[in-house]
Formats: C-alpha cells, sequence, structure tokens
C-alpha cells in the first residue's frame, strides 16, 4: 500500500513537472500567410469622366477660327485583361459623349464647330506590380462632329464622322477586389475634315483626353478568404471619434465619397446666387508598407451667374485631380505632398478657364486629443488649353480645425482661401471666415459624416460673393 502510494506521488510530480515546463516552452506563433498579388485577367466594365481640348483651328480666308476647343467628356468602357507573370495584355473599348465649350467668336459669328461624341478600341499592354498597373494603347476612334460656316458667300452646315489613330498611357489601382480606378491621358488624330464649298474651308481637330475611371472586375482580383471585408463601425463613441477624425483627414486610409455644396450670395452685377456641388471621391492607393498614395478627384456641378445678363448658366466646370504622397508612419505630423492638375473640362466657357493647370500641392496636420487640426495649399500655373485665353496663375490655402465631441458630433471650420496672382492689385484675395457643426452617423448600414457650415468673405475681389453656406454628405467606406 505504501508504495502504491510512493509511485502515485512520484507520478504526479512528474506530471506537474512536464506541465510546468510545457509552460515555460515558448508558444509558436500561428504560421504567416501572405496576401496573394493581385490578379488582373478577366473581363470589366465601367464609367469614365474628364476633359478633352484640341490644337486645330477652322482656317477661314482672312480669319483664322480658334487655336482650339475644350470639352467635358463621359461615358462607358468595357475590356478584358490577360495577366501572365508582371505582363499585362488586353483590349479595352470606351464610348464618351461629348460637350465642347465654345470659346468667344467674332461678331458676326463667322463659323463654329461642336463635337457629339467620342469612341475608341485599343489594345493594351503593361506592367504589374501587385495592385499597381502601368499601361499603355494603341488603336483608333472615331469623333462625330458638327460645323458651321456662315460668311460671306458661304453659308453651310455639315456632319461627319472621321477615324483616326490613338496612343496612350496610364495608371490603374486595384482598390478592392472587384474594383479599380485610374487615370489616363489619351491623343488622338484625326484626319482634316474639308468643307465641300468654295473656297473649301479645312478643319484641323487633333484631340487630347484626360480620363479618370472606375472598373468593376467580374472576377475577383483577391481569393476570397483573403479579400478585404467591409463592417460597420459600432456606435460606442470612441470609434465614432475615431471614424470622424480620419474623415477630417484629407490622406487618411480611408475611401470616402464627399458630396459638398458650396452656395455662394450676391454674386455678379445683379447679386445673383451661384452654386457649386463639389463630387471628390478620395481614394488611398498603398504604395508600398512605407508609402501611400492618395487620390483627389474634384468634379464641379456649377449654376454660374452671367456677369451681363440676369441669367445663369449650367454645366460641369473644369476637373481638378490631387495626388498626395504621404508616410504610413508620419509620427505626430501627418504629412503628404504630391502633384495637382486640371484639365479644362467645362462645358460652357463661363464655367472654366480653358487652360490645363498643373502645380504643387501639399497637406500637413496633427490630432492631439479631440483636435484634428491642418492646413491644404496648393497653387496652379496654365500650360496647354487654349492660347487665346487669359493665363492662369492661382493660389488655395485651406486651413481646417475639427473638435470632435461625444455620439460622433463635431465642430468645423475650413474657410478656403484664394488668390489671383494675375488679378489687378486690390482684386487678389478671397479671405472667408466663419465655420459649423457636423456629425457622424448611419444611413442603414452605411457610415456618413455631414455637416453644416457659414463663411464671410472679409476680403473678395468686386463683384464676388460676400457669404457662403456649404454643406456636406460624405459616404465613409472604413475597412477592418
Amino acid at each position: 500500500m505504501r508504495d502504491l502510494f510512493l509511485r502515485g506521488v512520484v507520478l504526479i510530480a512528474i506530471g506537474v513537472s512536464v506541465a510546468a515546463n510545457a509552460a515555460d516552452m515558448p508558444v509558436k506563433a500561428p504560421p504567416f500567410f501572405p496576401e496573394p498579388p493581385y490578379n488582373w485577367s478577366g473581363a470589366y466594365v465601367g464609367a469614365n469622366l474628364g476633359g478633352a481640348w484640341t490644337s486645330g483651328s477652322l482656317n477661314i480666308p482672312n480669319n483664322n477660327f480658334y487655336g482650339g476647343l475644350t470639352e467635358f467628356i463621359a461615358g462607358v468602357q468595357a475590356g478584358y485583361n490577360f495577366q501572365t507573370g508582371p505582363f499585362l495584355f488586353g483590349v479595352e473599348g470606351d464610348f464618351d459623349g461629348a460637350t465642347f465649350g465654345h470659346p468667344a467668336l467674332p461678331t458676326p459669328t463667322l463659323g463654329s464647330v461642336s463635337q457629339n461624341w467620342i469612341g475608341t478600341i485599343a489594345g493594351r499592354a503593361g506592367l504589374v506590380a501587385d495592385r499597381w498597373l502601368v499601361y499603355g494603347k494603341l488603336g483608333g476612334g472615331w469623333v462625330n462632329s458638327n460645323a458651321v460656316l456662315n460668311f460671306p458667300g458661304v453659308s453651310w452646315i455639315g456632319s461627319t464622322t472621321s477615324l483616326g489613330w490613338l496612343a496612350g498611357v496610364g495608371v490603374e489601382y486595384g482598390f478592392k477586389s472587384h474594383w479599380t480606378i485610374k487615370v489616363e491621358y489619351d491623343y488622338l488624330a484625326l484626319s482634316n475634315w474639308t468643307s465641300p464649298t468654295l473656297p473649301p474651308i479645312q478643319l484641323n481637330r487633333d484631340l487630347q483626353m484626360v480620363k479618370f475611371g472606375a472598373n468593376y472586375k467580374f472576377e475577383s482580383g483577391l481569393p476570397d478568404t483573403v479579400a478585404p471585408t467591409r463592417t460597420g463601425h459600432s456606435a460606442e463613441p470612441s470609434e465614432d471619434e475615431d471614424l470622424a477624425k480620419k474623415s477630417q483627414n484629407p490622406i487618411a486610409d480611408l475611401v470616402s465619397v464627399p458630396f459638398q455644396s458650396n452656395t455662394n450670395f450676391n454674386a455678379g452685377p445683379f447679386n445673383r446666387t451661384q452654386e457649386v456641388l463639389n463630387i471628390q471621391p478620395v481614394v488611398p492607393l498603398h504604395i508600398n508598407a512605407d508609402w501611400n498614395l492618395i487620390s483627389r478627384t474634384i468634379m464641379p456641378v456649377i449654376s454660374q451667374p452671367s456677369p451681363i445678363f440676369n441669367s445663369n448658366t449650367n454645366g460641369i466646370g473644369d476637373i481638378t485631380q490631387e495626388f498626395f504622397f504621404s508616410p504610413t508612419h508620419p509620427g505626430a505630423l501627418i504629412w503628404g505632398v504630391g502633384p495637382v492638375f486640371t484639365v479644362p473640362s467645362a462645358t460652357d466657357p463661363i464655367l472654366g478657364t480653358g487652360r490645363t493647370l498643373v502645380g504643387p500641392t501639399a497637406v500637413a496636420l496633427v490630432t492631439p486629443g479631440h483636435w484634428v487640426i491642418g492646413v491644404l495649399v496648393n497653387n496652379q500655373w496654365s500650360v496647354g488649353g487654349n492660347p487665346l485665353l487669359p493665363s492662369v496663375n492661382e493660389f488655395l490655402a485651406q486651413p481646417f480645425i475639427n473638435y470632435n465631441m461625444a455620439h460622433g458630433w463635431f465642430l468645423t471650420s475650413s474657410p478656403v482661401i484664394t488668390a489671383n496672382w494675375l488679378a489687378a492689385p486690390g482684386q487678389q484675395w478671397t479671405v472667408p471666415i466663419g465655420g459649423g457643426i457636423g456629425r457622424i452617423f448611419k444611413l442603414g448600414d452605411q457610415p456618413v459624416s455631414a455637416y453644416i457650415s457659414g463663411y464671410y468673405n472679409v476680403v473678395h475681389p468686386t463683384g464676388t460673393p460676400n457669404w457662403q453656406l456649404r454643406a456636406e454628405l460624405s459616404l465613409l467606406f472604413p475597412e477592418r
């Protein structure tokens, strides 16, 4: 009996010792499976918008009509990609409606040109680096144009669809398993169009286009087991504040689609109201573990008072694209720098500059406690477009300060300060002051941010608005 008891004690001691040693052994980490590279192969469909301009001319005797026209374009595209290793080959076709912005013409009007649609089909070849694609295009295109001639001895209206060759380059990014975005430049060389009149009038109209687009891939770019999923945030104030801070950070790692209404009062000689609705999707693009590239597109839909008549002109303005290179681990100071450019896409001359603009942009901010404080600045110069229109040299600074409170509420102030360096002294600056209130909440399962604010322009050029009411609704797409 005593031996049996001793044996039991020994067995228990051995078991405890083994268990203790096992507890002291290092725990083996679960295996790490890196995310597989993005798959670009398969069919896709999408939509695009942008601006186009031509450097051609309508050669009327003794009166060379213009040196170019600008237009807003928007449409759809479809294609198929085949990826082999880092190389991609594919074919893409697109169809865009076109709305020309007619320049000021001599009086009496001797001629005019308009354009209805543009269609292209091209092969694509590119290099793939995970979610990034850099590609070139080569193919052909068709443009449907109208022309009117009305000068002594000639009265003619004509329409034609012309064929030309197409070359282009672009960058595309897969920001979701089924979704990509892209920016693309195309050059479409068209044959000259000669009118059947005496004297014959020749129209030169080679076309340049800048497009911003989004595509839906029918085949997922990532396996379902690793495709990122989006979940709604909880109603906890801390999570609301975290999402609010991201939505207030222009270079946060957050996909968002803001719709910003700017209602400007007392514009022009008739004290009319100007309305500018900015649609400005923001998409973070992950370059590598250390750097992000933040894409911010601004498409203005404008109702602009006439400087001569008591009426408004409605349409699309010039589209602006900003890119910010930003470190993924910036420390206390969050910053980003990059290029900004504007394409002459206005559907009417009164809605845009008619010039291609390029310049630098930068943003810097801090987020101490409940605050988000920073500034965004840029300056753009005209480098192309209609040479008969005035040159452009414009500065923009947007300081922003936000204080976040419980239950998603926040106070905000983000005046847009601008300067036209080429304007007369005393007519260069617009300086507003003001602020407002907003909240983070949900529409169903969709997180949104909304605010309303008011600003008074303490300094502004003669004839420009002195008050602004701004309201914004942003769709937020956080990922966990």
